[in-house]
């Protein structure tokens, strides 16, 4: 008598893909993105760095962001370093908030609340901080206006005693102290010889600033 051979038994169904989806760090929601986001606040002679790390979903990124956005707005200008790191810091964060923008809306039955984002940074006070250094530029150039140091050919300048060259400073044309305008300029050099070069040439100014040295070749303002 033959035994009937048994079908051999099925293969087992491949495992299904285990997929490691990034849920936020603040409340659990995905999806989400590994960011870090920056703030900076500067104490004229030192200053100091913040930040933040995710996975971020979009609703508690961008609440951070524009948290951190805010203050860096106002307490960062405050020191020379400063005035470098605290662009660098905003322009960080602009990109990362432009990626937690792509994400998706958090999706509902997270462990935790997702954070409300609150008001865009330009519709808050602290957007005022981007005042102080324009202000800041602003007094810079006041404050070197007048200084022959930064003349170039084409300003005019006031001379109050062209022999003992005691007060020498940059005026508007049109002013009636205007005696002079600048016809060339030699860096670095302080003989009136240099001025040769330039035609019109009646007086000379020259100063010595540490190891700068620079020469003003002076002709009448018509």
């Amino acid at each position: 008598m033959t035994t009937p051979i048994a079908d051999p038994p099925p293969p087992a169904a491949a495992p299904a893909p285990v997929v490691d989806t990034l849920t936020c760090r603040y409340c659990g929601s995905a999806p989400a993105i590994k960011a870090t986001l920056r703030g900076h606040q500067g104490f004229v002679l030192v200053w100091r760095m913040l930040s933040r790390r995710g996975p971020f979903c979009r609703s508690c990124g961008i609440a951070v962001c524009r948290d951190m956005t805010a203050d860096t707005l106002y307490q960062g200008w405050w020191g020379a370093a400063s005035m470098i790191l605290t662009p660098l810091v905003l322009l960080g964060n602009l990109v990362t908030r432009v990626r937690l923008g792509r994400l998706a809306e958090p999706h509902p039955g997270a462990p935790g609340t997702p954070a409300v984002p609150g008001r865009p940074v330009f519709r808050r006070a602290a957007a005022l901080g981007l005042l102080v250094p324009v202000a800041l530029v602003a007094v810079v150039r006041w404050s070197i206006a007048d200084d022959p140091a930064y003349a170039a050919v084409g300003d005019c300048v006031k001379v109050t005693d062209l022999v003992t060259r005691s007060s020498v400073s940059v005026v508007d044309c049109g002013d009636p102290a205007a005696g002079y305008v600048v016809v060339g300029r030699v860096d670095d050099a302080t003989g009136d010889a240099a001025c040769a070069r330039f035609s019109g040439v009646v007086a000379s100014y020259t100063e010595r600033q540490r190891s700068d040295r620079y020469l003003l070749c002076l002709g009448p303002n018509r």
